[in-house]
């Protein structure tokens, strides 16, 4: 649109150079009035000094001369500007004769009505855009919704059936468990050696399968929040200084166990669950640990109960950290020990209970440090 404007100044222009030389030597200086004028334009001499005009809007002469009229006479340039609400296209010319330049002349009209319309568009696509991002994005969320909804229930049945078949196997394992009792009892002196250590092989894998369906049943009901939390005021201090002196009695003689607990902190939760989460964390620290040191932590800092259980172990590799509270999953260094791969997924399950949050940080090689925070109980 600006282009094809500037062509009709140009055209305009041809047709008004005529007027420097009819008008260039009279001593009156014409300038009119119209302002049903499409086009308007004023001529000068190289000087500068006005020669002839017509134009559409009182007052802009001036305002043209204070703006561009000390230009280079010789310059043929194209201006936007905008006075009094207005917003104008001005072409500025030189006129030669003799291949001298001898003058110049202003091109000009008004374009405020193409200026509002692209304002107005610009405005209605902003507007558009918005509208139609907000009707998308309820329109995804609500097709999301409706692709989730088989998804949501195959997920619903799986956590069922992990829940219902945990719970289902206790009692044909318990009942296997029993028998196996029995059997050794009563068969004990007519059981040969190899026997024996088959029925001993037998109770400790059904000991290993007991603890896994109890850990499964945990999670799942975790998962599906059917068994709400036990609460109560935990003395934890005097918990973990218990728990302390528990795991210092089996703790390897080539490792040094050390503790920091600040007294009287207390925490609203399950005591039972909360003890498991230090057993699982301390039980962790002394398999992954060979020789050298396990800390236990317990400070209060800012509203935040801090428990922290560190070791100078093994240490888990960088790619691992972001996995270790997966279900099953175990590291190529944890593989070579035992272990189900859910004490990690049911230490953090215990935290997220109760409303806290578990990161871990490691080096391999330096041992790993598990941080758990848990709002402070207040009375």
């Amino acid at each position: 649109m600006e282009n094809q404007q500037i062509k009709e100044l140009e055209s305009f222009y041809l047709s008004q150079e005529h007027d420097f030389f009819e008008y260039v030597d009279d001593n009156k200086k014409i300038l009119s009035y119209d302002p049903n004028r499409n086009y308007f334009y004023y001529i000068y001499t190289k000087n500068n000094s006005f020669v002839h005009g017509d134009e559409s809007f009182e007052g802009l002469k001036t305002q043209l001369e204070e703006r561009f009229v000390n230009d280079n006479p010789a310059e043929d340039v194209v201006h936007h500007f905008e006075w009094n609400e207005q917003h104008f296209l001005l072409l500025k010319k030189p006129i030669s004769y003799n291949n001298k330049v001898v003058g110049f002349i202003f091109v000009g009209k008004s374009v405020t009505s193409q200026q509002h319309f692209f304002q107005k568009a610009s405005q209605l696509l902003i507007l558009l855009t918005c509208v139609s991002t907000i009707l998308i994005w309820l329109l995804s969320y609500y097709m999301a919704g409706r692709a989730m909804i088989p998804i949501q229930w195959s997920f619903d049945k799986q956590k069922k059936f992990v829940s219902d078949a945990s719970h289902e196997l206790r009692t044909p394992l318990s009942i296997f468990y029993s028998s196996l009792d029995i059997l050794e009892l009563e068969e004990s002196h007519n059981l040969s050696p190899l026997g024996k250590d088959l029925i001993a092989d037998l109770k400790d894998e059904a000991d290993l399968m007991k603890e896994l369906m109890d850990n499964l049943l945990f999670l799942a009901r975790h998962d599906q929040l059917q068994k709400p939390m036990h609460q109560e005021v935990i003395p934890l201090s005097i918990m973990l200084k218990k728990i302390s002196i528990k795991f210092q009695k089996i703790m390897p003689s080539e490792i040094q166990f050390r503790t920091q607990i600040e007294d009287n902190i207390e925490l609203l939760g399950d005591a039972t669950k909360i003890q498991e989460l230090l057993y699982i964390l301390l039980d962790n620290a002394i398999s992954y640990t060979r020789n050298g040191s396990i800390s236990l932590t317990l400070s209060i800092d800012h509203h935040i109960v801090k428990i922290v259980v560190a070791d100078s172990g093994i240490g888990i590799p960088e790619n691992d950290l972001s996995l270790v509270f997966e279900r099953f999953y175990r590291s190529d260094m944890a593989r070579q020990r035992n272990g189900t791969g859910l004490g990690l997924a049911i230490a953090r399950a215990i935290v997220e209970q109760h409303g806290g949050k578990i990161c871990v940080t490691s080096k391999i090689g330096k041992g790993s440090a598990f941080t758990i925070e848990f709002p402070v109980h207040k009375r």
